[in-house]
């Protein structure tokens, strides 16, 4: 084989090396953002449920403090 033949071959493998490199890369990229997409969403699904779980906490503090005949300050009821 001649040296422009090597040569040519070697830049083709060049080439093809780069852009295999390239598509490999943007692949990687999709993947990274549907997971990032998904841990987003499933971060907002936690911070829906911690709002929930703090409103419901909030109602049983209420419901307990109205069972023992006082108000959520801890005053009694009869006290204005």
């Amino acid at each position: 084989m001649n040296w422009v033949e090597a040569l040519s071959c070697i830049a083709g493998l060049i080439v093809s090396i780069m852009a295999d490199r390239r598509w490999l890369y943007g692949e990687l990229k999709e993947e990274r953002n549907k997971y990032e997409r998904k841990y987003q969403e499933k971060e907002a699904e936690c911070e829906k449920l911690r709002n929930q779980i703090n409103q419901l906490k909030i109602k049983i503090i209420k419901l307990e403090a109205s069972q023992q005949d006082a108000f959520f300050d801890g005053k009694d009821k009869n006290h204005d």
